[in-house]
């Protein structure tokens, strides 16, 4: 593995070098992620509030480097040479701007557009953000990602905050990582309230002293964040953190309070092929108010308790210590992450 070995080795050393902090606002390439993922980025090193990262979690740079690498030797050279001194905020001239808790450091903006521009792009502002992304190639790409669209609406927000000028659009353009002459382009509309959101969800993100405190959006939008995260552990403790007491005396009040929600879970259940993200939302409400009042289960209505790891096998080590010589596998067994279960009881209202 020598040429991966160096290539790796060599990565490393063209990390982007930011002149701020960045653990200590949310920037707008963040600001659409997981609230709790983001708690755990900004306060990894934080003696009381951080966590260890997942001691198999490797740090994938190759998405992060091609953007970058894309961005620095072809696009914002591209439109350097079509628009000129008219590209702003671009290259060596990137900036980054604060407000308050959120931050963004825009790819670009055009300024002095013409007529012809201003038509294109449908905006009597007399600029314009360029934002560049690159994409996997077996991405079906039909409309711009929710999180690039939720970046560009701040990276606006702050430019109009920050400076003189006035932006009302972005061009996000994302490149085929393979064919480089595939480009989509999406023209994105600045939208204020968009915007007040964002700054009081890095507020939230920022100024919140657990993570229990902010949901795990990556889990309830269904996972696939999750296999991204270098925190999947410490937010599953946080999640299966059950209660010290099985079974306590509940007030009638809470304990109907928990009966609607668990017919509300129900019906949700039944209907998971259309609403897997309300299933997981009203599934982690629950599992938070049965945590506050300290209690695991309301007989005939509600039951969580914790389940044991499935035992697996590290196939690669196996593979291994096969090419090696042969080793008693029974060497390399392991017991997979443990998980809960949240048993609804009571039937449909």
């Amino acid at each position: 593995m020598i040429v991966k070995s160096s290539l790796d080795s060599y990565a490393a050393t063209l990390d982007k070098i930011w002149a701020h902090d960045r653990s200590h606002t949310i920037g707008a390439s963040e600001i659409g992620q997981c609230a709790r993922k983001s708690f755990f980025l900004k306060n990894e090193h934080d003696p009381v509030y951080g966590v260890q990262r997942d001691a198999d979690y490797t740090e994938s740079w190759g998405a992060r480097l091609r953007g970058t690498m894309f961005e620095t030797h072809f696009w914002e050279p591209a439109l350097r040479a079509r628009f000129g001194a008219r590209l702003l905020l671009a290259g060596e001239e990137q900036r980054t701007f604060f407000s308050d808790f959120l931050s963004a450091t825009p790819d670009g903006m055009v300024v002095d557009l013409t007529a012809e521009e201003k038509a294109e792009i449908g905006t009597e502002a007399d600029c314009v953000m360029v934002e560049c992304k690159t994409i996997d190639p077996r991405t079906n790409l039909v409309e711009a990602k929710p999180e690039n669209t939720y970046q560009t609406v701040v990276q606006i927000g702050l430019i109009c905050e920050m400076t003189e000028y006035r932006p009302t659009h972005s061009v996000l353009s994302y490149t085929d990582a393979s064919w480089w002459n595939d480009v989509k382009e999406f023209v994105v509309a600045f939208d204020p309230s968009v915007y007040e959101a964002a700054q009081e969800r890095a507020m939230l993100i920022m100024t919140a002293t657990r993570a229990g405190d902010l949901l795990p959006e990556g889990w309830i939008a269904g996972g696939k964040e999750c296999l991204h995260c270098p925190f999947t552990r410490a937010c599953g403790i946080e999640r299966r953190n059950l209660p010290f007491q099985d079974i306590a005396a509940v007030d009638p009040q809470f304990k109907a309070e928990m009966s609607d929600m668990a017919r509300e879970l129900k019906a949700a259940e039944d209907a998971r092929d259309h609403d897997e993200a309300r299933v997981r939302e009203l599934q982690n409400a629950i599992k938070t108010r049965l945590r506050e009042k300290g209690v695991r289960r309301i007989p005939g209505v509600i039951s969580w308790s914790n389940v044991k790891g499935r035992a697996g096998y590290d196939n690669k080590a196996i593979r291994e210590a096969a090419i090696a010589a042969g080793v008693d596998v029974e060497q390399f067994k392991n017991q997979g992450e443990p998980t809960d279960r949240l048993v609804i009881q009571i039937g449909p209202s």
